[in-house]
């Protein structure tokens, strides 16, 4: 596994982002209908690169919001 000091600006700009979109498809998906299948699918996506950053960083705690703020770098 790479540590946070090994995940270059471009993995950390990209996980940004996506956790950006993943987000706002989320946002207006449960704005829609909370109990859609369109917004399970959302907050699955969202956990699973939830899961995925953990898994990249070494730290299981980490939101997918910790890459957008570059928290992780801190």
């Amino acid at each position: 596994m790479q540590s946070e000091e090994q995940l270059d600006s471009g993995t950390m700009e990209r996980a940004g982002k996506q956790s950006g979109l993943l987000l706002r498809l989320y946002q207006a998906e449960l704005a829609k209908d909370p109990a859609s299948c369109a917004t399970e699918s959302s907050r699955s996506n969202l956990i699973a690169l939830r899961h995925t950053i953990g898994q990249i960083s070494g730290k299981a705690d980490l939101s997918p919001f910790d890459f957008g703020a570059n928290r992780i770098s801190q």
